[in-house]
């Protein structure tokens, strides 16, 4: 990644964390879409978490952290979806107007 992506993916990180607005939520909403944007084979919580955690003596924390992150923390992620449609939306539309939506098979909008 060139320091421009990394400048963006920061950016894009940076307003995501403000709609979580805890700390503890940007912290483990970083860790978890790094985990997933990597190139590791495996991209559960558990690998993530042990990658992601530089103390082998805290990989059971920081698998618990992330594992209640996803199943348990109240954050709106429908304000987290409608973010990222936005900034992907306004991407595409710098390189062309978007004409067309392609709807695949992963039940993702």
């Amino acid at each position: 990644m060139d320091a421009a992506a990394q400048r963006r993916l920061d950016a894009y990180f940076s307003d995501i964390g403000d709609i979580l607005a805890h700390p503890l939520r940007r912290e483990s909403f970083a860790i978890y879409a790094m985990g997933l944007l990597g190139e590791a084979e495996r991209k559960s919580i558990e690998p993530i978490a042990a990658r992601a955690c530089p103390d082998p003596a805290r990989v059971q924390a920081a698998h618990q952290s992330l594992q209640h992150f996803i199943s348990n923390a109240q954050w709106d992620d429908h304000a987290v979806r409608r973010y990222a449609a936005s900034y992907a939306i306004a991407a595409m539309a710098e390189h062309a107007p978007v004409s067309a939506w392609i709807i695949d098979d992963t039940n993702f909008l």
